[in-house]
């Protein structure tokens, strides 16, 4: 009889401790997967191109989900939201328009989505001056 009194209570703990680990898996899967969901995913990256110097340039960026936050650096730096005045270069919703390419303007462009999981950079294109 000592043996079955032994076997209950180890049971009983076991099956509170499954129960507990049940239950944590579960809030973490939960939390993944609303993590999941905010994680930035390209649906559109910019392409690289050639242009004409005076000709227009237009890059577009678009990524899930709706709430993200695009931003565009050139050669590594940061552009500031709505362009640079200075470069003639103008970030609207959605793409970066060059109106006048310049020697100013021409390099590596990325478009950085982020949310409030973290960022993520898109594939970098390139803006070149064709030669004539």
């Amino acid at each position: 009889m000592s043996g079955i009194l032994d076997w209950i209570p180890w049971e009983r703990k076991r099956k509170v401790r499954v129960v507990c680990t049940l239950g944590a898996l579960l809030c973490c899967l939960q939390c993944s997967v609303a993590l999941k969901e905010d994680v930035p995913v390209f649906t559109d990256e910019p392409l690289s191109v050639v242009q004409k110097v005076g000709g227009s340039v237009t890059l577009r960026c678009s990524a899930l989900p709706n709430h993200v936050n695009i931003t565009w650096r050139l050669n590594g730096r940061e552009l500031p939201a709505g362009g640079d005045e200075e470069l003639g270069v103008l970030v609207q919703p959605g793409s970066l328009y060059i109106p006048t390419l310049s020697n100013l303007t021409v390099g590596r462009y990325q478009c950085v989505a982020t949310t409030s999981v973290g960022s993520s950079a898109s594939i970098p294109a390139n803006v070149t001056a064709a030669s004539e």
